[in-house]
């Protein structure tokens, strides 16, 4: 069979290599070089790094990524404590140019930068086709929102498998002296060793971990009716805030509870500072991300809306419907402030605050529970 070289991976990374290095998009780095090269790694491996920028003192330098400077060499023991070379993976970072203050020292890159070099991140992606992006600390994390947007955090998904762009997504710490404030030589590790529990850079995600990162399915591999409800008051509210997606599912199972003695998803809600809250409710719908759910930010708001290409079949029964679609008809063109005032007219939190104003803390104990609402719970 005749092979066309011009489709290969690595005639295509030479092509972006040649564009890349004629770029003159940023003002401030115009005069540097882009630290993109065979020396980036290998474009078939499973598992695709993203860094912050190339330093000044090392890949600057070297047109190594992550190599020549304190930095390079914690990433280096990192890779050797696990068994992994840098012939396994491949490296790039959020943007591919080194950025320096008016002093000629190391600065974090703007947002338009960002913005800039996201074009080249997302060829990038595009032909490794990792199964897995690790991100190297909050920028690199960030800039893939430029790409396909997200509502993860380093502080909270840090060392997890998490969905993001038809591929698993670990945010991790980046290995700079500066990290460690944050973040110890040895937590950071023991991150990179479950990385290598998890991840081999020639098969991708290991057997039995693909499961976990779409753990919102239940042992049939069907999805929950708590993914379900989630789904179908996003498709029928359309765009909204997360915080208003968390009181529309305690209204609807509350109603439930109401009519029917049960709940529709059989899940807790918890009292919280912003009222009740799902405490399963992110990792529930993550696996959704970008088939029935799509995350963004509103400012810094986070927001939820339907997804391009739902697999959920929706198939509650008649009265649970009819529950639904009262509950939506009723509430679902309310603001976030319009939601917390429903809410916290319903008896369940009317008795929350009543206890509160007696003194008693109530934060982290349960509003709906097993099919109990407060106060039934506390007879």
């Amino acid at each position: 069979m005749e092979t066309f070289q011009s489709l290969s991976k690595g005639i295509r990374f030479q092509d972006m290599c040649r564009a890349v290095g004629h770029c003159t998009l940023c003002p401030r780095l115009s005069g540097r070089r882009p630290i993109l090269s065979n020396a980036n790694g290998n474009v078939l491996t499973k598992v695709l790094f993203i860094a912050e920028a190339p330093g000044r003192l090392g890949a600057d330098i070297t047109g190594i990524p992550l190599f020549g400077d304190q930095t390079g060499e914690n990433f280096e023991a990192f890779l050797n404590e696990i068994g992994w070379c840098r012939d396994d993976i491949f490296i790039t970072n959020a943007i591919l140019c080194n950025p320096r203050d008016a002093n000629g020292n190391n600065s974090t890159p703007t947002s338009e930068e960002i913005a800039n070099c996201a074009p080249y991140l997302d060829m990038t992606v595009q032909l490794i086709e990792p199964e897995v992006v690790v991100t190297l600390g909050s920028v690199a994390l960030e800039a893939l929102k430029n790409i396909r947007t997200h509502s993860y955090a380093l502080r909270e998904h840090m060392g997890r498998l998490l969905p993001w762009n038809g591929r698993a997504l670990m945010p991790m710490y980046h290995p700079g002296p500066r990290a460690r404030v944050h973040r110890s030589t040895r937590e950071q590790l023991s991150d990179f060793m479950r990385l290598a529990q998890l991840v081999d850079p020639q098969k991708g995600i290991k057997e039995g971990q693909y499961k976990k990162l779409h753990c919102g399915r239940d042992k049939s591999g069907s999805f929950h009716r708590f993914q379900k409800l989630a789904y179908t008051i996003i498709e029928f509210v359309g765009s909204m805030t997360y915080f208003k997606l968390t009181k529309l599912l305690y209204l609807v199972d509350l109603e439930a509870l109401g009519r029917l003695g049960r709940t529709v998803t059989g899940e807790v809600y918890l009292r919280e500072k912003e009222g009740p809250w799902p405490p399963k409710l992110q990792r529930m719908i993550e696996p959704l991300e970008g088939r029935e759910i799509e995350f963004f930010y509103k400012g810094r708001m986070p927001m939820v809306e339907p997804g391009p290409s739902p697999r959920i079949e929706i198939d509650f029964r008649n009265a649970e419907l009819e529950i639904i679609e009262d509950v939506l008809r009723r509430y679902g063109r309310l603001d976030n402030t319009g939601m917390k005032i429903a809410v916290y007219r319903t008896r369940p939190m009317r008795y929350v605050r009543e206890q509160e104003k007696l003194g008693r803390s109530m934060i982290n104990l349960p509003v709906i529970y097993k099919d109990k609402a407060v106060p039934e719970l506390v007879v």
